[in-house]
């Protein structure tokens, strides 16, 4: 499944920490920085995957890949 904007895109430095628990870019009180964290870390644990593109100017796309079913 993929989710893709048009928005400003980000930086390749901000994309490098997008999934570290508490990073967030917003500022102070509006935001604490783990959702993108805990999509990471629960996709990771079932191995599925999550993997992000991104840059400045193109918007940002997540691809996200969930586990193979078990027959």
């Amino acid at each position: 499944m993929s989710v893709t904007d048009s928005g400003c895109g980000m930086t390749p430095e901000v994309v490098a920490r997008i999934f570290e628990p508490f990073f967030t870019t917003k500022a102070p009180g509006r935001g604490t920085g783990l959702g993108l964290a805990m999509v990471h870390s629960a996709g990771k644990q079932n191995h599925g995957a999550i993997r992000v593109e991104s840059g400045l100017g193109r918007g940002t796309c997540f691809r996200i890949f969930p586990p193979r079913a078990q027959a």
